[in-house]
């Protein structure tokens, strides 16, 4: 394997499976706090905290961006990230109990790629084009096939 692509390949493994612990710990945070919602804003606020610390260190050494830089960013991804952060824990909280977190997370999965797919086919969000052929189609099939029976155990 290509040196340039395994660590980021590492880190992605590592981070995904860090990613399927957290609808368990923002459950059970979920369930002693009495909503899904109060253990979101918990999850966020830790989250904004550990970031916090993390570009504060980093600005130190990087310095931050200037008022131009800031200014020029649209407004739409002042949020969008956070917006869609805040569905997802919100939702893996709430559902995860319900349905268990293998069924959560296939279900999931086949959705973000059935996405990824279609912004990649047609470019959206500024990535660039690439198009859906039969062997990736075919793989979003297989996808979907094992989330329905992950579902139906």
């Amino acid at each position: 394997m290509n040196a340039a692509i395994a660590f980021p390949i590492l880190m992605a493994v590592i981070a995904g499976a860090a990613v399927a612990t957290q609808p368990a710990f923002n459950a059970q945070l979920a369930a002693l706090l009495q909503s899904p919602f109060r253990a979101a804003l918990v999850n966020f606020g830790a989250g904004a905290l550990i970031m916090l610390s993390v570009v504060s260190v980093l600005a130190l050494r990087n310095g931050l961006p200037g008022r131009e830089t800031l200014a020029a960013v649209p407004p739409h991804l002042w949020i969008a990230g956070g917006a869609l952060g805040a569905l997802f824990v919100t939702t893996a909280a709430w559902a995860t109990p319900k349905i268990g977190v293998g069924a959560f997370f296939s279900v999931l999965i086949a959705a973000q790629l059935i996405a990824a797919l279609a912004m990649d086919h047609f470019g959206l969000l500024g990535l660039d084009v690439r198009p859906a052929n039969l062997v990736r189609l075919a793989g979003v099939a297989l996808l979907v096939a094992g989330a329905i029976m992950v579902v139906r155990g």
